[in-house]
């Protein structure tokens, strides 16, 4: 697994953006690529997914996938324009909470 971090821009701050990657075989599987809302839209997301990809391909990895929250416009968009296509979609379920109210908060 691997990771990417762009800093933030002070010392001890909040990374500005952040990423993983795993590769297994011919496949790497990206996820978690967040970048702090006050400064989407800079490149960050694309310098973390390029840093990452480098090394997915240094180790062979010929295909991808990746983890995007379908609400996520932005990212979307950013991931299009890489070359991925929607295939699937899934849903987290939670049990109902003790207090009975059913939201599972």
């Amino acid at each position: 697994m691997w990771f990417a971090t762009v800093p933030g821009a002070a010392a001890g701050a909040a990374p500005a953006a952040i990423g993983r990657c795993v590769v297994d075989g011919r496949w790497a599987g990206f996820a978690a690529v967040e970048v702090d809302p006050a400064l989407r839209r800079q490149g960050l997301g694309t310098a973390v997914m390029a840093a990452l990809a480098r090394q997915a391909l240094d180790e062979g990895a010929s295909a991808a996938w990746l983890q995007v929250e379908a609400e996520n416009e932005g990212a979307r968009a950013l991931y299009a324009g890489m070359g991925f296509a929607a295939h699937h979609a899934y849903h987290h379920y939670r049990a109902p909470d003790a207090g009975g109210t059913g939201n599972g908060r």
